[in-house]
């Protein structure tokens, strides 16, 4: 009895945070890079939203991210992996400056961006913004040089 007891306990625990931290389980993220907030050519340009169109909704409750990459001698990236929670998506050869917005409602927010050079010499830079504030950034140097930034807030 007592180790059915020993065991339960952890696996309950487990349930109560799995459950805690879902939310009402009707959560609503959009996923990483619902939106694309890719400048245009000319390096500047409205962020598009999810449909693509330059519209910009006003949203009232939640949180706008924004996953940003930057290089310096560095033009593009092999490859960029970003995400909200588990929702993760990658990018492969993408061109530097790199940006992509997001919008989630959840309360808890586990956040993430790593991404590595493409084998020229500098630096790459990763940062996560949340609600138009740097949350988190850092720089990596050298060739195919891996740079991560991850929030939990």
């Amino acid at each position: 009895m007592r180790n059915k007891l020993l065991t339960a306990i952890p696996l309950a625990l487990l349930a109560v945070t799995a459950i805690a931290c879902s939310g009402s389980g009707t959560g609503t993220t959009k996923g990483p890079g619902a939106e694309d907030g890719t400048p245009a050519a000319s390096g500047q340009g409205t962020p598009a939203t999810k449909h693509g169109s330059s519209e910009t909704k006003h949203r009232k409750s939640g949180h706008t991210i924004v996953f940003k990459v930057t290089g310096n001698g560095v033009s593009k990236a092999n490859d960029i992996t970003y995400g909200i929670g588990a929702n993760q998506s990658q990018d492969n050869g993408a061109a530097l400056p790199w940006t992509k917005k997001s919008h989630t409602d959840d309360s808890v927010l586990l956040l993430g961006l790593t991404a590595q050079s493409d084998g020229t010499s500098g630096s790459i830079t990763c940062s996560i913004s949340v609600d138009g504030k740097v949350a988190v950034t850092n720089t990596s140097r050298g060739q195919y040089a891996v740079v991560t930034c991850n929030k939990d807030m």
